[in-house]
């Protein structure tokens, strides 16, 4: 997709967005474009459509988009609520933004998940079966196929030989579990026949048990402001001492 027609359906997914969260403006963006590359996510064990940034210090968005991909609804909702986040919560402050990944990625999941599902507005979540089908980048899916491969993806991540290679790499498991919060949140709440297969050993093997206990009971539901702030903290004291211990600063 050419530059042109990619903002023009941006645009598009803004006024829709703006909408559906019931937010009257939304933070001006920066775009920048690439190639999802296919050798990467075999490598790296994920590869990603679309991601937004944010630098706290000069208060500046960055959405990136792969143009080889199909610019889907909801992976922009997704990023377009952490574009959104960001501006609500950072206040300028680096460690802040640090600590605001866990519950974007969570809130982005919620987000996505209830666009899939066909609500109008973030406030008007119908009820669902587990066997509903979704259309996603991958395909058709039901929603309890998407969830259970979200939450194997994470653990999948966990698990690699070489985890946590890099920066790039332990925040992107990290990331990708907190989206399984996210979606299973929103099952947990308006799901009629929700059930969760548990399986936390490999994220036991690198988040110590009692913080585990505390990010599992906390990453259910919309999360207020009190919520978020402690969200905050807690995702700064996972992600902090594995940097530190693998030395991946």
């Amino acid at each position: 997709m050419n530059r042109d027609l990619l903002l023009k359906q941006l645009k598009i997914y803004e006024d829709q967005f703006q909408y559906f969260m019931g937010i009257e403006k939304f933070p001006v963006y920066e775009l920048q474009t690439k190639e999802a590359s296919k050798s990467t996510a075999d490598y790296r064990g994920f590869e990603v459509a679309a991601s937004a940034s944010y630098q706290p210090e000069i208060k500046r968005h960055t959405l990136l988009v792969s143009t080889n991909l199909t610019l889907s609804k909801y992976l922009i909702f997704h990023e377009f609520t952490h574009i959104l986040d960001s501006e609500m919560y950072v206040k300028g402050d680096k460690m802040r933004y640090a600590g605001l990944f866990g519950f974007t990625e969570y809130h982005a999941s919620q987000v996505e998940l209830v666009q899939l599902l066909g609500a109008n507005t973030i406030e008007e979540v119908p009820l669902f079966s587990m066997k509903t089908n979704i259309n996603v980048l991958a395909g058709e899916k039901s929603v309890y196929q998407y969830v259970d491969e979200k939450y194997r993806h994470a653990i999948g991540l966990f698990s690699r030989t070489d985890f946590p290679a890099d920066v790039d790499t332990l925040k992107s498991a990290i990331g990708v579990l907190y989206n399984y919060f996210g979606l299973r949140s929103i099952c947990e709440e308006y799901s009629i026949d929700y059930k969760e297969n548990i399986n936390n050993e490999a994220f036991l093997n690198y988040i110590p048990s009692q913080l585990f206990c505390t990010l599992n009971s906390l990453m259910h539901g919309w999360l207020d402001e009190e919520k978020i702030e402690l969200s905050i903290k807690v995702c700064i004291n996972i992600i902090y001492p594995l940097i530190k211990e693998f030395k991946l600063a």
